[in-house]
């Protein structure tokens, strides 16, 4: 999962770097000379983002304890993961113009406030399906929260001197997804005070009342001069669209493929139309449709979408299901299953920089090496778990998941240059919210799809090997299909 959570920062660092929106900024601490505060300032949008991050992966090693303590059925798991991702990207684009028109501080605020009490919520749930439901809040909260983090940095910082700043912000985005994993495993595992796995929702509390406190202290306030007008109706069709793909997806094999299943998978691609027809009205009449439909006209921007949803798919899936299987198949404690994922984080960090050099000699064909190596990582994966059976350790998986996270990060250098480099600087903030909610998507599909196929065949621990090794298929065509996907479709220049 933090894969994707790595694609989202870079990818918004990215263009950020390009862009310098006009914004009225009523307190310009570079203005009033004051470095100081806005170091401050800048610190508290760190723990902010760090917080965001890390509660994106750190329910994944709670769910086998989880499901046992509400008696949750495997769906429910599943939409504990999809409803968090579902609601922070439908919610993305949609808080970016919030911030814009009501204050980038007033919304991020806002954001911590509602993510602070979904957090308390999800830590008081009795039933699978009420934590769903707090989960649902705390992603969307999220959601309106995160991009009041880059404008407001965007704001402070003059555009030479973001890189750092921004640089920081894409580092957290591996640091806290990855701390989630270790932080999440370590509060089950000690069972601090008797709370168990509510003590991974119940941290956010303390942290989230000082961060509020230290905005309205520090953070500037500031908005756009020109802000674009929010979509609701954009919103409430394009998330309608992803439920009625995903649900049914998640809770068919549950409901035994009833009648009413078809029905749902059959209505998606009607409303996914109307919420196209809708795009292209609001961009006759208002010209700030949710989603930049013109920009789907240039080659490597439509293609770089269908690669990221693809590639999103497989980080969605695999790691739901390895991280359920190595504890509920084979005993390993939470803290032991977030620790054999670490060397996912540490291989994609250390091949940051031949990734970026095959970037600049490859293009195209990088993205290609990245998904091949990632689908072949992954078959390494499943011949270990088969070959190991019981005896599987995190350190048989340690060499495969680390090459695993070197091929992620050979796949998203040159596919954000390439899907991003012909679009005008002026959609650079639409362009990067869009590829980022393509990724979202497309994890949220890989969570659904892997899920269904793991808890299809697992029926007892006698036949958990036989799922997880049947279930990781899914991941494994899906990075195949992205690096095929893109030498096939995207624009074959290497970068300079």
């Amino acid at each position: 999962m933090y894969g994707v959570l790595i694609i989202d920062v870079y990818t918004v660092h990215n263009m950020e770097l390009r862009k310098d929106k006009s914004m009225k900024n009523e307190e310009r601490p570079r203005d009033r000379g004051v470095a100081r505060s806005r170091a401050a300032a800048t610190a508290v949008l760190m723990v902010a983002t760090f917080m965001d991050l890390m509660d994106s992966t750190i329910t994944n090693v709670a769910l086998p304890t989880i499901g046992k303590d509400l008696n949750a059925t495997p769906e429910q798991l599943e939409w504990t993961l999809a409803g968090y991702i579902i609601a922070f990207a439908t919610l993305l684009i949609t808080g970016g113009r919030l911030g814009d028109i009501f204050g980038h501080r007033r919304i991020f605020v806002i954001g911590i406030v509602g993510f602070t009490l979904a957090s308390l919520g999800a830590a008081l749930s009795q039933t699978g399906g009420l934590l769903v439901a707090a989960r649902v809040l705390q992603g969307g909260f999220a959601g309106i929260m995160m991009p009041q983090v880059l404008s407001s940095v965007q704001v402070m910082y003059a555009p030479e001197e973001r890189a750092p700043v921004l640089g920081l912000i894409g580092a957290l985005s591996s640091l806290g997804a990855v701390g989630g994993l270790v932080l999440g495993g370590w509060l089950v595992t000690v069972d601090l005070f008797g709370m168990g796995w509510r003590t991974i929702f119940l941290v956010n509390v303390p942290v989230g009342v000082v961060i509020v406190a230290a905005a309205l202290l520090l953070v500037p306030r500031s908005r756009s001069e020109h802000p674009l007008k929010p979509d609701p109706g954009g919103v409430l069709l394009g998330g309608l669209g992803v439920f009625l793909v995903v649900f049914p997806l998640t809770d068919g094999r549950a409901a035994g493929w009833a009648w009413w299943i078809w029905a749902m998978l059959t209505a998606a691609p009607f409303v996914i139309a109307a919420f196209v027809w809708q795009q292209r009205r609001m961009l006759k009449a208002h010209g700030s449709p949710l989603l930049p439909l013109p920009l789907f006209r240039d080659r490597g921007f439509a293609s770089g979408q269908l690669v990221q949803v693809l590639s999103s798919i497989g980080n969605g899936g695999y790691v739901l299901i390895l991280l359920y299987y190595v504890q509920s198949a084979l005993g390993f404690t939470a803290l032991a299953a977030g620790l054999a994922l670490l060397p996912f984080a540490l291989g994609s960090m250390a091949a940051t920089p031949l990734a970026i050099l095959a970037t600049r000699r490859m293009g195209k064909w990088a993205v290609l090496l990245g998904g091949m190596v990632q689908a072949a990582a992954l078959t390494w994966v499943l011949w270990t778990i088969r070959a190991n059976g019981a005896a599987l350790t995190g350190w048989d998986l340690t060499a495969p998941l680390a090459l695993t996270g070197a091929g992620m990060m050979t796949l998203i250098m040159p596919l954000t240059s390439i899907a991003l480099e012909s679009v005008p600087t002026q959609d650079a903030g639409a362009a990067s919210g869009t590829l980022t909610t393509f990724s979202q998507v497309g994890m949220v599909l890989g969570v659904a799809l892997a899920g269904t196929v793991f808890f299809g065949v697992l029926q007892d621990a006698a036949e958990a090997r036989d799922a997880i090794t049947t279930a990781l298929w899914v991941p494994i065509a899906a990075y195949a299909l992205a690096g095929l996907a893109a030498s096939a479709a995207m624009p074959g220049r290497a970068q300079r």
